[in-house]
């Protein structure tokens, strides 16, 4: 496990290194190569592990799908829908989870959270056209639902393998906030090479997290 993370995190640390040219040569580099390269590396490193957890793979699939559209359709409407499925299906993965959340940590958390999610909105509604607002809506929902169930899940049993989630949910939401800044707001590149920053450190901590649990998990099953 530790070669196949050393390795992933070299392939990261190459794929990082083209987003940050493309910040200083953008004539000569495109943005996309950051995003669009990190979920095949992943990918292949997961396949690299002995445990596969096919609830990850659709997820992962569903990630590169929303790649095709956002830079080969040009799509902005359906490759939110299609990454919206693929975050909802990581909220899926940890609500499998819940059995370590408190009910009262739940219910104290959820109207924080529905203030914290209702705030970007507030800066972004009008600069949201009609024709995509409910994709907006949707995908917005499915970040910070995954983003506050992995802190719930992590309130709730603190450990390796939960803290690792939490990076993953805390770092998606600080993603879709400055993806959110750089398409509706500001289009100042700065934000742009933050997100795409953002975006590889949470799947390289969601890939953490699905690794270890699922061994975890198999060492529990094999005793």
């Amino acid at each position: 496990m530790k070669k196949i993370a050393k390795f992933l995190v070299i392939l990261l640390i190459c794929i990082a290194s083209i987003d940050f040219l493309w910040f200083f040569f953008p004539d000569y580099i495109s943005r996309k190569y950051g995003i669009v390269l990190t979920i095949p590396a992943i990918t292949l490193c997961y396949f690299l592990h002995e445990v596969k957890n096919h609830s990850y793979l659709l997820a992962l699939g569903a990630f590169m799908f929303a790649d095709y559209l956002f830079f080969v359709e040009k799509s902005l409407a359906n490759g939110m829908i299609s990454s919206g499925v693929a975050l909802s299906i990581y909220g899926i993965i940890v609500l499998k989870q819940s059995h370590y959340i408190s009910t009262r940590l739940l219910l104290i958390s959820t109207i924080p959270f529905l203030i914290v999610y209702i705030l970007p909105f507030y800066f972004f509604i009008d600069e949201i056209r009609d024709a995509i607002f409910g994709e907006v809506i949707f995908h917005t929902f499915a970040i910070g639902y995954f983003a506050f169930m992995s802190t719930m899940v992590y309130l709730s049993h603190k450990s390796r393998v939960t803290q690792n989630l939490l990076l993953a949910g805390l770092s998606t939401g600080v993603m879709g906030v400055l993806f959110g800044i750089y398409l509706f707001v500001d289009r100042k590149p700065i934000y742009a090479l933050i997100a795409n920053m953002v975006f590889i450190f949470s799947h390289y901590h969601m890939w953490k997290y699905i690794i270890l649990k699922d061994a975890t998990e198999k060492d529990e099953v094999d005793e």
